[in-house]
């Protein structure tokens, strides 16, 4: 006696069942990491073309002591961490940016407001930590 099925047998959709199954779910695994990475790549570029942002940057680079410190270039880390309010002129951030240069490493950090339609962001935190140093100041 033969171990195979009679030629006539029905064939089991099994097979296909799973692998629609499988491409379904990979389908949506990917939407899901698509949305996740636009989101965090949308979130990144509106922090670092925000005014506070751009000016901090700009600060350190212009500040002789951050020279010293970390060296230049200075380069700002992958993403900003804290908050950024901007609604109707007014305005509130409370952020870290990570920052190296060739001689180091620090953060920025940048705390400040701005009142509508006041000219420029008023900063009561604007300093560069450096890691094993004092802060250093960037001035308004």
């Amino acid at each position: 006696m033969s171990d195979f099925p009679p030629p006539n047998a029905p064939k089991s959709n099994t097979g296909k069942i799973i692998g629609c199954v499988g491409c379904g779910c990979l389908t949506v695994l990917i939407a899901i990491v698509g949305f996740i990475g636009v989101t965090f790549w949308g979130v990144t570029k509106a922090f670092k073309s925000s005014e506070p942002f751009t000016q901090s940057i700009a600060a350190a680079e212009a500040n002789p002591a951050v020279v010293e410190a970390i060296g230049t270039p200075i380069e700002p880390g992958l993403m900003p961490q804290g908050s950024f309010n901007f609604t109707n002129g007014t305005g509130e951030v409370n952020f870290n940016i990570p920052v190296s240069g060739p001689k180091g490493k620090g953060t920025i950090r940048v705390v400040g407001t701005k009142a509508a339609g006041a000219p420029k962001w008023d900063y009561t935190t604007w300093q560069l930590d450096v890691e094993g140093g004092d802060p250093i100041p960037l001035g308004q």
